[in-house]
């Protein structure tokens, strides 16, 4: 369990799965962002590879059955439950996928997202045995695509499934959650990547 945990920078986060939700078209973008290249390396592989660090298992999922051949063969391709219904249908189906009591779940378009965010989140949770989920706020603005959840909240995530309910907060304001809010080293790592300007400034704060 997660209240087990010492908050050890070099430690995993026992009872962790880490679920990539890759559901998007990328229309803003032009182009799909998990191939996208970050430091020579497509996004998705440096986003599995970060979660790895951290959570027993990984899980990606698509809209529909993709093949990624850069991901290492631990990794699992998944599709989602119900096509082109967003991000829930693929909370649902990541959060299927295992039955590890804690679910990172993090969307596609956050690059600058680590292993420095991910523990800060089970620290909070750690804090706060209560509570069904944590999510960060940073920019005046919650990101539950970017979140720690409890597996038992997969009945919510259905829920809404079931109820044609595709927004993502609304699902998330009938779980007790507690917020983390990041110090001013972190923020930049909540940062939010849906157009060529974003990526272009995504890429320049990576390098710096």
């Amino acid at each position: 369990m997660i209240s087990e945990w010492d908050g050890n920078a070099n430690d995993a986060m026992p009872g962790c799965h880490a679920v990539v939700l890759c559901g998007g078209a990328g229309r803003r973008m032009g182009t799909r962002k998990e191939r996208l290249e970050f430091n020579g390396e497509p996004l998705l592989l440096r986003l599995c590879r970060s979660l790895s660090e951290i959570a027993e298992r990984v899980t990606v999922v698509a809209e529909r059955k993709r093949e990624y051949e850069f991901l290492p063969g631990d990794v699992r391709v998944i599709e989602d439950d119900v096509a082109e219904f967003g991000p829930i249908a693929g909370i649902c189906a990541g959060m299927a996928a295992s039955e590890l009591p804690l679910q990172l779940v993090v969307a596609c378009d956050y690059p600058l997202a680590g292993p420095t965010v991910w523990r800060a989140l089970a620290e909070t949770m750690a804090r706060h045995p209560e509570a069904d989920a944590v999510l960060p706020e940073a920019g005046g603005k919650l990101h539950p695509l970017c979140a720690l959840y409890r597996s038992h909240t997969l009945s919510i995530w259905q829920a809404a499934l079931v109820s044609g309910n595709r927004r993502v907060m609304e699902a998330t304001e009938r779980m007790r959650f507690v917020k983390w809010l990041p110090g001013a080293n972190a923020s930049d790592q909540l940062m939010n990547m849906n157009t060529p300007e974003d990526y272009r400034l995504a890429k320049e704060r990576l390098r710096s």
